[in-house]
């Protein structure tokens, strides 16, 4: 499962990506995107965890090295969380492969 954190406000939500490079942020699997974020023209960087200065309180069993962070647009930006250090690196790879 994945995490969401858009400031500092924690809520678990369904991930979606597509083959576009738009990630579609809904409330579960069978529930409209609440957010789509193209990737390519929105995402100014992608941050690892442990490089977060001000990194919010995690979900109970969340680690610094197993979230990153999508920076966007207007001082916003989304916390994803893995559920492991491995998945979390293997996340951010994805990201950072359609950014490029």
């Amino acid at each position: 499962s994945s995490y969401l954190n858009s400031h500092w406000s924690t809520i678990e939500k369904y991930l979606v990506l597509t083959v576009e490079g738009n990630l579609m942020v809904c409330r579960d699997a069978d529930s409209p995107p609440d957010q789509v974020v193209a990737l390519q023209s929105n995402c100014e960087s992608i941050v690892e965890g442990k490089e977060i200065l001000d990194l919010p309180r995690l979900p109970s069993g969340g680690r610094r090295d197993s979230c990153f962070a999508l920076i966007l647009p207007q001082d916003k930006f989304l916390l994803l969380l893995s559920d492991s250090p491995d998945e979390c690196t293997n996340d951010a790879e994805t990201f950072y492969n359609i950014l490029q």
